[in-house]
């Protein structure tokens, strides 16, 4: 009881301790040990006194200042990991709600962690039957119609009123799991029961895109995470450490990792190794999956690829001017890829057929960022010489727009909302339009060092000072600066409205609005041509017309344009302009 009273009241102080004063605090604990069994004539009738001491006030007062300092050193330890991510006050203050947290599977930390993507996956999702207040509106007819093989994607109200929620499992295994014909049993008789209390209720099915987290660690760890519950769905160790690791590359059925100068292939879905294939050139860089080719940077600046659904398929090598300085962008809805190299070029790379350059662009300075890209084929990226850029990934490459700002930029850019953030070296974080490129808000937002997320309107980022800052997207005017919490994420949810942390300890974070319990996958769609501009943009390029058809600029046919009639304009029939009357000689004597 004592023990409890006495902690209860130093734990306020223990929070606030640096570690100078825990090292302290733990030094003088170890002293005073020391010091009563050297006062109790050695260790040997210190330790077997122990049992006899054990009503003494000499034992009580070390226990005591054991477990005081024990709990102050696990009190600050904790402080000083959690202060990288958010506890009950901090979500308060910024409106948020813990959904999870988790220790990844990692040997030392968030140091030891190699590569960290984020995947959300369309061709795997969660169902859900859900019970919604009856809306009473007939459901509106089919607009378009659906391609053989495809279910109509049915609208959903987001304002419905949900009382129940039933998900379907889809791991039969799993201990309480339901099946869908479940789900729709517990949903009508959740229906049956509300309408005895007057609510007239009905049943829909929602998808949900499977959104996992896949984490490689410097011992070959792998491991896939959910990004909604945090629970772990699979781990995996692959290859050597010794030969370190390069990166991950994830599609919707693979998984692969660079080890020295192997690539390893694992099922996406339950982390099975299929298969290593021992790569052609050194690699650079980590991998990006496309069509189902593996990309890898390599030595001679070039660009591998390797198959992945076909191993036998032949790899192939582009050579291209500059080596690879980031992995290569996928393209957000075609099979294209995008990069930029040390000689200052950005290159295009069609991967539909067989894989080729489709363009480069020639740049103002090294893109050395990762591209950002976007629906419509699209690509977002600054220089080190402060030019921003927009492309449209085209059969000859056409250039959106392009502006200089001043600022170099070495970071990768994010497009959120037909809106492009570019955090400058010097901390100034700019966001311009991605149709034209000029400026969304009335100024820059300085000291920002890393953008960690937007939710609802809001972005989250790390100021160059290590505090948690929160801007409005509309007008990037500061909301509130948090210099209590210093986030440290490796990963920049650019997918979905949940914001990510991660501790120095390895633990990840996750954050969301209260009440948002469906995860809202961000879309985005370019910009949709009229017919008329397209019309417009075709008549800008026709040339004028200005002589008929099949007609001689210079006459009739067959005319002489100097003289009339087929006549010599300079035969006899034309006087000496120089002969004087009497066809006498200018020149001679009188």
């Amino acid at each position: 009881m004592w023990i409890t009273t006495f902690e209860s009241i130093f734990r306020p102080f223990f929070r606030e301790l640096s570690v100078p004063k825990i090292l302290q605090i733990g030094k003088f604990a170890v002293g005073a040990l020391v010091d009563y069994a050297e006062q109790s004539s050695g260790w040997l009738p210190f330790f077997s006194g122990i049992a006899a001491m054990h009503r003494s006030s000499h034992f009580r007062l070390i226990l005591s200042l054991t477990l005081v300092t024990a709990n102050a050193v696990g009190f600050a330890a904790s402080a000083l990991a959690d202060h990288e991510l958010l506890g009950p006050v901090e979500t308060r203050q910024l409106g948020l709600e813990e959904v999870w947290r988790r220790n990844l599977s990692v040997p030392a930390g968030r140091q030891s962690i190699v590569d960290q993507k984020m995947v959300v996956h369309q061709t795997q999702s969660h169902v859900f039957v859900e019970i919604v207040e009856k809306s009473g509106e007939p459901k509106p007819a089919e607009s378009e119609p659906v391609a053989e093989g495809e279910d109509a994607t049915p609208v959903i109200d987001e304002t419905a009123v949900i009382y129940a929620r039933f998900q379907v499992d889809s791991d039969a295994t799993k201990r309480g799991a339901i099946d869908q014909k479940e789900a729709e049993r517990l949903g009508r008789n959740e229906i049956r029961r509300l309408e005895r209390r007057g609510i007239e209720a009905e049943s829909r099915i929602r998808k949900i895109p499977m959104i996992r987290f896949y984490t490689l660690s410097d011992d070959g760890t792998v491991e896939c995470r959910d990004a909604e519950s945090g629970d772990l769905i699979w781990l995996q160790r692959v290859g050597s450490e010794r030969r370190g690791y390069g990166g991950l590359g994830v599609d919707e059925e693979f998984v692969s990792v660079v080890n020295g100068g192997e690539l390893v292939k694992l099922d996406v879905k339950n982390g099975q190794v299929f298969g290593v294939t021992a790569l052609e050139y050194v690699p650079t860089r980590g991998v990006v999956h496309c069509n189902g080719f593996a990309l890898v940077p390599s030595i001679g600046d070039r660009v591998a690829g390797y198959g992945l659904v076909d191993p036998t398929i032949d790899p192939f090598a582009e050579i291209v001017a500059g080596s690879a300085l980031e992995v290569p962008t996928h393209s957000a809805d075609s099979n294209k890829v995008a990069w930029g190299t040390s000689q200052g070029f950005v290159y295009v790379m069609e991967m539909d057929g067989e894989p080729n350059v489709q363009f480069r662009l020639n740049t103002d300075g090294i893109v050395s960022g990762a591209l950002a890209s976007a629906s419509g084929e699209r690509f977002f990226f600054g220089s080190e010489s402060g030019q921003i850029y927009g492309i449209k990934a085209t059969r000859e490459g056409e250039v959106l727009w392009s502006r200089p700002t001043g600022e170099p930029i070495y970071s990768s850019p994010i497009f959120f909302d037909e809106k492009v953030l570019f955090p400058t070296t010097y901390g100034n974080l700019m966001c311009v339009s991605a149709s034209d490129g000029y400026s969304v808000w009335p100024q820059t937002v300085p000291g920002v060092q890393e953008l960690l997320g937007a939710i609802d309107g809001k972005i989250y980022a790390r100021s160059l000072s290590g505090s948690l800052l929160v801007m409005a997207m509309e007008d990037g005017s500061l909301l509130g600066r948090f210099p209590s919490i210093q986030p440290d994420s490796l990963l920049v949810n650019r997918y979905t409205n949940r914001l990510y942390l991660v501790n120095n300890r390895g633990t990840m974070q996750c954050l969301r609005r209260p009440g948002s319990v469906i995860p809202k996958v961000i879309k985005s769609s370019a910009p949709v041509e009229t017919e008329e501009e397209a019309e417009d943009q075709l008549e800008e390029k026709k040339p004028e017309q200005t002589a008929p058809k099949n007609t001689d600029p210079f006459g009739a046919p067959g005319a002489d344009p100097f003289g009339g009639g087929g006549a010599d304009p300079f035969g006899d029939t034309m006087e000496d302009p120089f002969a004087p009357a009497g066809a006498g000689d200018p020149f001679g004597d009188i």
